[in-house]
């Protein structure tokens, strides 16, 4: 058995992105850049107005109030047509270039109307550069704009809009299949007997997958019998992933193991000492990733959120491969009497510029109905028997996506 440092570290050792391929650059949204993307332009094209005002001549505005002629009006998107010299502007509009000659652009709230409309009167001084852009300055032509790695969020996709990338090179999302084993699960559409219940486990594992922009397809229901679970893995390998739940304990039943062993699957590990969720099998097959998981609901929610996540990150090229871990204080006391790092259910929230966090009740790992309330897991280390109210915890960020 090792630890669940050991085990992440194995997986994100072994695991590489996949293959890029080019998409339109809308639809880039979530993924992960595999090229870099240069500027074709500079930016601004030209020295733009930042303000609605008059370009002036800063030296004409030294002693204001001052009455200045205006010689043109310069709509965004028009191209001057007169220099600016000594006692005149042209009015400006916001993301109009600047005129020849001026250096300043003052704004409409620092001017007064006059009686003369073609006069306007300046009633604060500027000073040379004031409220324009200069060409170039956010980037220029041949620059990196956006670097091979970076996650493409909205402003990314701005930028690609910018410069024109309408094709870019994206590290794909994997393809995901999972199976459920189990004698005693029945579909959703189907009424349980007492001795049955649905199948819950595969829909909330596509779920966390799809929420990953992976293409998930379920295989459905498998029996503990042998050849089904061997028919239905050999249907997985086409997948870039292959999610099993349930099957991988040490029952009479739990033939997943063996199976993934026949089939020649390369076993990487098996058991990992966490709480809940030990018996975990990590290996591969060919082109395909294989993650046997707990049947228990929470522990395959719990063991997906360590394992399989990381893994999905990097086969799309992401550096950041991890859900996101912070601290809080602890609002309840906390004890465990399992040497295997825990993951419990818990909420946090902000209130009053502090972060807290409770653990909700729960009853054990099938207990799926007590992670609704939850939006973290508060993991308790190895050597902790007790975590004291008022202390500060680790807790794993559940909700976020980036």
């Amino acid at each position: 058995m090792i630890s669940v440092d050991e085990a992440k570290k194995i997986i994100i050792e072994n695991v590489h992105p996949l293959e890029p391929v080019q998409v339109h650059f809308q639809d880039a949204l979530g993924f992960c850049l595999a090229e870099e993307v240069l500027s074709d332009i500079d930016m601004p094209p030209f020295n733009r107005s930042a303000m609605d005002g008059y370009a002036v001549v800063a030296e004409d505005t030294i002693v204001a109030p001052v009455i200045l002629k205006i010689i043109e009006n310069i709509a965004a998107g028009g191209m001057p047509e007169k220099k600016v010299s000594r006692g005149c502007v042209s009015k400006i509009m916001t993301g109009a270039s600047v005129p020849e000659g001026a250096d300043a652009v003052v704004k409409f709230e620092d001017t007064e109307d006059t009686e003369d409309e073609s006069r306007v009167k300046i009633v604060k001084s500027v000073k040379g550069g004031s409220n324009i852009s200069k060409r170039g300055e956010d980037m220029k032509v041949g620059q990196i704009v956006l670097h091979a790695g970076m996650p493409v969020r909205p402003q990314e996709i701005g930028i690609l809009a910018t410069v024109g990338k309408s094709k870019v090179k994206i590290y794909p999302a994997p393809t995901v299949g999972i199976i459920s084993t189990g004698n005693e699960l029945v579909n959703v559409e189907e009424k349980p007997s007492s001795v049955q219940i649905r199948n819950s486990n595969s829909y909330s594992l596509a779920s966390q997958a799809r929420r990953m922009n992976t293409a998930v397809e379920i295989f459905g229901i498998v029996r503990d019998r042998k050849e089904e679970i061997v028919r239905e893995i050999k249907k997985g390998l086409q997948k870039d992933i292959l999610i099993l739940s349930g099957g991988v304990s040490m029952g009479e039943y739990d033939l997943v193991g063996d199976v993934l062993k026949e089939l020649g699957v390369c076993i990487y590990f098996e058991k990992v000492a966490l709480r809940p969720g030990k018996p975990v099998i990590f290996g591969k097959k060919d082109k395909t990733w294989i993650f046997a998981l707990p049947g228990n609901p929470v522990a395959s929610l719990v063991t997906f959120e360590l394992f399989i996540y990381p893994a999905i990150r990097k086969l799309m090229g992401f550096s950041s491969l991890n859900r996101i871990v912070v601290k809080a204080v602890l609002k309840t006391d906390v004890s465990t009497k399992r040497k295997r790092r825990e993951f419990r259910p818990a909420v946090y929230q902000w209130k009053e510029s502090e972060l807290s966090a409770s653990p909700v009740e729960w009853h054990g790992s099938a207990d799926l109905l007590a992670t609704t309330k939850a939006n973290c897991l508060l993991i308790i280390p190895e050597e902790v028997e007790k975590l004291s109210k008022g202390q500060l915890v680790d807790i794993i960020l559940l909700d976020n996506n980036y």
